[in-house]
């Protein structure tokens, strides 16, 4: 007994600093766990929760593309949501200026409700087809669910001459 209690007084720092890194081990392996494992069922995450409340029926679907289909402007409409994204496809008449095609697209919005806005994200794909008087377009544009307005990218082609 007299060993172990001189062994303890000698190198007791020792045995401290051993106490404190065997104690952060378990912690780092604890956290490392819960990182790479987790403790959610759903392949998704948590980042669908509370999607029962808002979701997106076919009879909605149904009435935004009807609404859609009367603008004399819009030749074809496709709504299709995956996750919280809404993606919206618009083909526009030939004659169609970018202009109008964006206001339209923004319109389209005023379809759903508020808590629909504030939960889903929007993706709009407008499209005019290049004819002899005018130059068509191809154009992206995304809502976020916190943002206020359509963010619009321009991915029309532009010929180099």
């Amino acid at each position: 007994m007299k060993k172990i209690k001189s062994i303890w007084y000698e190198n007791r720092v020792l045995f401290v600093l051993i106490i404190i890194l065997i104690i952060c081990a378990f912690i780092v392996v604890g956290v490392l766990a819960k990182y790479f494992f987790g403790s959610s069922s759903s392949k998704y995450g948590d980042r669908l929760d509370g999607i029962e409340e808002v979701i997106i029926t076919d009879e909605m679907k149904n009435t935004f593309l009807d609404n859609m289909n009367k603008d004399e402007l819009v030749e074809n409409t496709t709504i299709k949501v995956i996750g919280r994204v809404i993606y919206v496809s618009l083909d526009f008449k030939d004659n169609t200026s970018l202009v109008e095609a964006e206001s339209r697209a923004l319109a389209s919005l005023l379809t759903f409700e508020q808590k629909y806005l504030d939960y889903y994200d929007f993706n709009f794909t407008l499209k005019a087809n290049k004819t002899e008087t005018s130059e068509g377009f191809l154009i992206m544009g995304a809502r976020n669910a916190n943002g206020s307005g359509l963010v619009w990218n321009n991915n029309t082609e532009v010929e180099s001459e």
